[in-house]
């Protein structure tokens, strides 16, 4: 195994396919379904290889999962055994999300525990100020982009803006103070730019 290509996936409306009834199926389902996924649940004695068919990805938890990987391998279909690295093609790492930021953690399925406790001391230093400014950034990217053509210039800009006081006064609660200086620095770069 060589889980070493970190990607994110856009499943929505893509058909996924979990089998079986382990411990940890609940959770797949439902990080599938929040996703926008179309989600296809059979139990391991129901599956049969036709399940596969137009699958994008499937996530297999049972005694043996070698059967639903071999046919996954055959129709190019991604498979993820849980708790059986021999048998997948993807793993799931330890994410931290705040908004639409999500910082995925991996041990290259050696050390799970070691990716947790990261992640718990990722959820103590990265807080939802994290998610409020990519909020903030989503909602003045284009008009920066359409005021600022310059591509060099527009990095520049997005790098004074990240590393402004403007996290400290998400954090303190002050967003009507970090639109204000988030107006104030693009101001400055365009006005440099005249």
């Amino acid at each position: 195994m060589n889980f070493r290509y970190p990607i994110f996936l856009d499943v929505s409306g893509k058909k996924c396919l979990v089998v079986g009834d382990g411990r940890e199926i609940a959770g797949k389902v439902a990080a599938l379904l929040e996703a926008g996924a179309d989600v296809v649940q059979v139990t391991a004695q129901a599956f049969k290889a036709a399940d596969l068919a137009d699958c994008f990805l499937v996530i297999t938890d049972q005694p043996d999962n070698s059967e639903v990987f071999r046919l996954a391998e055959e129709q190019k279909v991604l498979c993820n055994s849980v708790d059986d690295p021999e048998h997948c093609r993807f793993s799931f790492g330890s994410i931290h999300r705040q908004g639409d930021l999500s910082i995925a953690i991996s041990t290259n399925g050696r050390a799970p525990a070691l990716a947790v406790r990261l992640k718990e001391r990722l959820q103590r230093e990265i807080g939802p100020e994290y998610g409020d400014l990519l909020a903030l950034l989503k909602t003045v990217r284009p008009e920066i982009t359409n005021r600022i053509p310059d591509f060099s210039a527009r990095r520049e800009l997005w790098y004074r803006i990240v590393d402004s006081e403007i996290l400290e006064l998400l954090r303190a609660g002050e967003r009507q103070a970090a639109i204000q200086t988030m107006r104030r620095i693009s101001e400055e770069t365009e006005a440099g730019l005249r």
